[in-house]
């Protein structure tokens, strides 16, 4: 049976197809994403796609509906090499369904920050973590000389990038006008803010 965290709404549970493995270190965050897909529909079609070789824990559609990809318990090939050594299972992967074209809607971003509350509850994070645990994929992903080699990139030339950011660019995205296509910051505010009002209820009721 799939771990079930509490307050965490999920609106549909489609694991067959997502590869997901025992965790290797202990859940220390969120790392927020999107997929690149053009719609949501495609999106859902390729994580059924036997061909899949990547997923996600989450994946937030337009209207907010969470499909649930993975059991939580379970690490899933979210991340890659990263600054933090084994982030596929430090992190939960959380993805926008959207593309480095579209930004998130108004109602997926808020759906994004109302799964993060839900993990902050679940594992008692702090809201003074929010920073260092919410993250975003572009942050973290580093270049390896596996990454270099895959993309054609030379060895003379790879060998400047290995250990260094710049292998991947969601969730911020790279449009033209600078607007991002996820904010990691909202998300961080959102989370903080609903942590700091479930600490003054606290407050209140011990009160």
């Amino acid at each position: 049976m799939s771990l079930i965290i509490p307050d965490l709404h999920v609106d549909r549970r489609v694991h067959s197809h997502v590869l997901q493995e025992p965790l290797a270190a202990p859940r220390g965050g969120v790392m927020l994403h999107y997929d690149d897909s053009s719609d949501d529909e495609s999106s859902l079609a390729w994580f059924r796609d036997p061909r899949c070789s990547n997923g996600y824990t989450w994946l937030v559609l337009d209207d907010a509906r969470v499909i649930e990809l993975a059991d939580p318990a379970f690490r899933t090939p979210h991340a890659g090499p990263c600054l933090t050594p084994r982030a596929n299972s430090v992190y939960y992967g959380v993805a926008a369904a959207t593309n480095g074209i579209v930004p998130a809607t108004s109602a997926q971003v808020n759906g994004i920050v109302e799964l993060c509350i839900a993990l902050f509850r679940y594992h008692h994070w702090s809201e003074s973590d929010v920073r260092w645990r919410i993250v975003g994929h572009d942050a973290q992903a580093i270049w390896t000389l596996e990454q270099t080699r895959l993309v054609g990139i030379p060895d003379s030339r790879g060998r400047l990038l290995w250990g260094k950011l710049g292998r991947k660019v969601d969730p911020t995205g790279q449009r033209q006008d600078r607007r991002k296509i996820l904010d990691v910051d909202e998300v961080r505010t959102g989370v903080r803010l609903q942590l700091l009002r479930d600490a003054r209820l606290e407050v209140c009721h011990a009160a």
